[in-house]
């Protein structure tokens, strides 16, 4: 039977290093649900954990005019880092067409995927049946739209469908490409079934959690180290090649390195900000076991329910 583990939470959590001995364990191979992973040379604003001089082996499955790859990580299969250039269009259909082709491939070899990532609608593509998301861009509609301000655009919204705009979080109200894409699937009311239901299969989602200043300050030594990386440099080589004005250099890191006024104190600001919008996304997620890694045991609990239910399946 197909089953499927999810490891989400907020950053800087340690994620991907527990979904990497979990993998290890249970035979597994990782699946990255990152929205900005997805994007080749954006590494260290981004926090791929990558080891430094590895290539990603290319495959046989194919997303629409290319091969997807991995990387191997302490000899474990990762997925779903580097599908597109920073230039390139991306969104949660394309990804789940890409995790399609991945599981398939994983379940054919008899194999446990683990999801492992931050990104909210990534998760829950898999978990529920959205049957919006196969909607495509309309960009005649994202032309006529691209100038107006979030107040016109969540108004417009909410006169062609209400429920979609109640739905709406105060971070989405403010947010103009959210609000773009809201109203193209309120626009578009033919439903596109998912190519593979995994809604309906045997899962098990755990999270990853720590008191609130515990997050803030794993997030800020996290900032300060890709600081020292050189996050810096990897924007500017970013900008000479595809500019600013892209929906993938809208993640906090490279916004605040493009103003560069005191970046690293208004880059933690950003991300103390995000943990609370993924803190709160998950935690309105049915089914959903946490664990405080802030306590000595929860390592030690954690891969005790993961043995368990992973048993209990198999049987």
């Amino acid at each position: 039977m197909n089953r499927l583990l999810i490891i989400c939470g907020p950053t800087a959590t340690g994620k991907t290093s527990f979904g990497l001995e979990v993998a290890g364990k249970f035979n597994g191979e990782i699946i990255s649900a990152d929205s900005r992973q997805v994007y080749s040379g954006m590494d260290i604003v981004t926090g791929k954990d990558i080891p430094p001089g590895s290539k990603p082996v290319v495959t046989e499955l194919r997303w629409r005019d290319r091969l997807l790859k991995y990387y191997e990580i302490s000899g474990i299969k990762v997925w779903l880092y580097d599908i597109v250039k920073p230039d390139e269009p991306f969104n949660l259909a394309f990804w789940k067409e890409c995790a399609d082709l991945v599981l398939a491939d994983i379940y054919s070899r008899g194999k446990l995927p683990v999801i492992v990532g931050g990104t909210g609608l990534y998760i829950k593509s898999l978990t529920s049946d959205l049957e919006k998301i196969s909607v495509p861009p309309n960009q005649l509609l994202r032309n006529k739209l691209e100038n107006k301000s979030p107040l016109y655009l969540f108004n417009y919204l909410n006169k062609i469908n209400a429920s979609i705009s109640a739905s709406m979080n105060i971070s989405d109200r403010q947010n103009p490409r959210r609000l773009m894409r809201a109203i193209e699937v309120a626009l578009n009311p033919r439903p596109t079934p998912d190519s593979l239901h995994t809604s309906h299969h045997p899962k098990f989602l755990i999270a990853l959690t720590a008191p609130r200043e515990d997050l803030y300050r794993r997030v800020d030594t996290r900032v300060e180290e890709r600081m020292e990386m050189g996050a810096a440099e990897e924007t500017e080589i970013l900008v000479k090649k595809y500019g600013w004005d892209l929906p993938s250099m809208s993640a906090a890191g490279y916004t605040v390195l493009k103003n560069g006024e005191d970046s690293a104190s208004r880059w933690k600001f950003l991300e103390h900000s995000y943990v609370r919008r993924q803190l709160t996304w998950f935690k309105k997620q049915p089914g959903v076991t946490w664990f405080d890694i802030s306590l000595p045991v929860w390592r030690k609990n954690a891969l005790s329910i993961i043995q368990n239910w992973y048993n209990k399946k198999r049987a």
